[in-house]
């Protein structure tokens, strides 16, 4: 019932075309479930990077859901079923948006994102090409920077910002030299989220589902 509900919201939020596709959910998750994903997250807000098991040598960090036991992490089950009715409704999703990439094989990809503290900030990018449906579900702390979105790849042309909201998910479709984005963290403690892509399966060694 997660997953349905989750994919429900998705197909049933309006699409705002400022400064290109995308839509704003807020309350996305059943708050029972949200609240449980909360509570593990905020275990995460002072986490140092250098200190996770799968720290890569750079400067942020996805926690699989391989390795949510190795954070404390009780929603396997939970992202599952959710990535598992976004699989199954992906042509239904990226349709929402009248433009979009296509691929003949598909793939979901989900983690819990952990960004460092302040300063940090995420290069302005439109989206990787491999990438045609993207989803970020801010979780914790209760305030923070959301997504800034641009008509161009420089921040002169930043247009507005989805704002940072526990519990409100941005979504769009990834569309070459239109889709700029960016984030940044504007608190002391890591910011948190959950994403969940839509991905071409071509060259990846490492997906979540099927």
């Amino acid at each position: 019932m997660l997953g349905k509900n989750f994919v429900d919201k998705c197909l049933n939020s309006k699409v705002l075309t400022d400064p290109w596709p995308h839509t704003v959910t807020e309350n996305h998750l059943d708050q029972k479930e949200f609240n449980s994903l909360l509570n593990d997250c905020n275990r995460l807000l002072e986490i140092k990077l250098k200190d996770m098991p799968i720290y890569k040598g750079v400067t942020e960090n996805h926690i699989i859901p391989q390795h949510f036991k190795d954070f404390n992490i009780n929603w396997y089950d939970q992202i599952l079923d959710i990535s598992k009715n976004i699989y199954e409704n992906r042509k239904k999703l990226c349709d929402v948006f009248l433009e979009h990439r296509w691929f003949d094989d598909l793939i979901v990809t989900a983690y819990v994102g952990v960004t460092p503290p302040v300063p940090y900030s995420h290069i302005l990018h439109q989206e990787t090409i491999s990438k045609i449906w993207s989803s970020v579900t801010y979780i914790t702390p209760e305030k923070n920077c959301g997504t800034k979105m641009y008509t161009e790849g420089k921040k002169e042309s930043l247009v507005k910002e989805a704002q940072w909201k526990p519990n409100s998910t941005m979504i769009f479709a990834g569309i070459e030299g239109k889709t700029w984005h960016s984030y940044n963290s504007t608190e002391e403690s890591n910011r948190i989220t959950l994403n969940f892509f839509i991905k071409n399966k071509e060259g990846l060694k490492e997906y979540f589902y099927p």
